[in-house]
């Protein structure tokens, strides 16, 4: 039965892949296929005995095949790391699959907090508070506790308030690299 499902695999890749020998692309695919965060060159490298620079030329390689072969998936840099994602061009497909109605809900007092401390950071909850004009004291919170904001330390003013930043998971969701690959604010002036 295994072997009628692997009847496309070369019998001997798939003795080696029994075996527990794979090749390097194949270890690359199922740890970013299986990490639930970007995974970094040094992890990957570190957990295969494996020079960086060999790692980092094989994702680069792998990269380069997916697109050049129209794969369904890709693997991008977000962060430091690396981690595979749906290929942009399946959006409308992926988006008619995915039961909509399972989205992560936030509020749009929660959109706008969020947008503050990423356009701002680091920000105090008094600042964010001035700029919103309502309290947001259980907002920032929330978005503490849902991993897409950090504390950064204390302002050195009296009273030592908490600064706040965004964190990874916030970049990884939005698929930027860094907060740099935020879209420009167009702020028309009174």
């Amino acid at each position: 039965m295994i072997e009628e499902k692997n009847k496309y695999l070369s019998a001997s890749l798939y003795d080696e892949l029994m075996e527990g020998r794979p090749d390097l692309k194949t270890c690359l695919e199922g740890i970013m296929f299986i990490s639930e965060k970007p995974v970094t060159v040094y992890e990957i490298s570190k957990i295969l005995n494996l020079e960086k620079k060999l790692v980092q030329e094989t994702i680069d390689e792998l990269q380069d095949e997916y697109i050049k072969n129209n794969r369904g998936f890709i693997i991008r840099k977000i962060g430091n790391g690396y981690r595979m994602y749906s290929n942009p061009s399946l959006k409308d497909v992926l988006k008619n699959f995915v039961n909509t109605s399972q989205k992560a809900h936030i509020t749009q007092a929660a959109l706008e907090t969020l947008a503050i401390v990423a356009y701002r950071q680091p920000v105090t909850r008094q600042q964010i508070a001035e700029i919103r004009g309502v309290k947001t004291d259980s907002i920032v919170i929330n978005l503490v506790n849902k991993g897409l904001v950090r504390e950064s330390g204390r302002l050195k003013v009296q009273g030592s308030p908490i600064l706040y930043r965004t964190t990874p998971k916030f970049l990884e969701m939005l698929g930027l690299k860094n907060i740099n690959e935020l879209p420009e604010l167009n702020i028309k002036e009174d």
